[in-house]
């Protein structure tokens, strides 16, 4: 199948550049939901991404094999292999993640689902190079009979543009910090705090109840300005129980992340630029869950840098980790204690924002 012919278009990621290039028209549209258009000539330091059809290089991504018999039903709405069962089309991104495979070294990022795409991240251009199957860019081509899904264009959107986006930044003016953000009028609240701590959970209340959301577990922070923050991944997952904690059932589709089954509220169907950053109005590190009622502990400088040592994931560590953010943010640090008090904690975010 032949391509379309490559366009360019700029776009303005919080504090950078990027040039994207595609044979794949409606990718900018995913774009543009992610990031503000640029005018401006390209830039010798822009991040570069670039994403193509596999044309004429089987090895780039072996056979399509299954996938591209899910694809096929997945353009009406739903996806089913030989002999499976019909699945409706979250089911199939659900396995498209959990087919998702990520390799980490010093100088690239490596991600790929077999047969489907293939994404390089080069750290040290900022570039990121990124063939899909045939199959999987008939909905971005149009050529299919409907439109794609709002579960394929957001896991679109994820793996091709803002994750790839977001390890570039993360090494360029922003550092990447494990914790969630709820945004309202007068700027954002961080979350943070250790694996199964609850951030997800709380954000995910506080979304409920009409605060907006910059990430429940990844957030990006200027190293020029501490207090600007950015989304890295916006996304909210969560566990199981907690969605039905939240009687969110109805409201999520399946997903894997973090390596487990959990379910995804969609966030990218309204997604745009300016829901992406704000400015940090507070910081909360989660302690106790219980007892409640909610309330918020101040802690000494010393205090904070110890609970917020507790947040460390390995994706911190690059130039020196958090710890640069946590030293800026010291000053008026507090702990969210009784966050099992569920409305009482909500009720304390939303009085810090609004």
């Amino acid at each position: 199948m032949t391509g379309t012919a490559r366009q360019v278009r700029r776009y303005a990621p919080p504090g950078d550049h990027l040039r994207l290039e595609t044979d794949e028209p409606r990718l900018f549209d995913l774009a543009s939901r992610l990031w503000a258009p640029e005018s401006a000539e390209s830039r010798r330091d822009s991040i570069e991404i670039e994403v193509v059809r596999r044309a004429g290089r089987p090895e780039d991504l072996g056979e399509d094999g299954e996938y591209g018999d899910f694809l096929e039903g997945a353009r009406a709405g739903g996806a089913e292999a030989p002999g499976s069962p019909r699945r409706d089309a979250a089911d199939f991104i659900f396995s498209f993640e959990e087919s998702l495979r990520w390799e980490h070294e010093a100088s690239e990022f490596r991600c790929e689902v077999p047969g489907a795409l293939k994404i390089r991240i080069d750290i040290a251009r900022a570039r990121v190079d990124a063939r899909i199957a045939v199959s999987l860019s008939l909905p971005l081509s149009g050529k299919s009979p409907s439109p794609p899904s709002s579960s394929l264009t957001s896991f679109l959107a994820r793996t091709l543009l803002e994750a790839p986006a977001a390890v570039l930044l993360a090494r360029r003016g922003w550092r990447a910090l494990h914790a969630g953000a709820v945004a309202g009028p007068k700027g954002a609240v961080v979350v943070r705090g250790g694996a199964g701590a609850g951030k997800s959970t709380l954000v995910a209340a506080a979304h409920a109840a009409g605060l907006d959301v910059l990430g429940d577990e990844s957030l990006l922070v200027s190293r020029a300005d501490p207090d600007a923050l950015a989304s890295s991944v916006r996304e909210l997952t969560l566990l199981e129980d907690s969605t039905a904690l939240l009687g969110l059932e109805t409201r999520t589709e399946p997903a894997f992340s973090g390596g487990e089954k959990k379910r995804r509220v969609d966030l990218f169907t309204s997604s745009r630029p300016g829901a992406r950053v704000a400015r940090r109005a507070a910081t909360l590190l989660l302690g106790p869950r219980t007892p409640g009622p909610a309330r918020i502990v101040s802690l000494s400088p010393p205090e904070f840098l110890e609970e917020f040592a507790k947040g460390e994931v390995p994706q911190e560590d690059v130039d020196g980790g958090a710890g640069a953010t946590a030293r800026a943010w010291a000053g008026a640090g507090a702990r969210l204690d009784g966050a099992s008090d569920l409305r009482g904690a909500v009720a304390l975010l939303k009085a810090l924002v609004t």
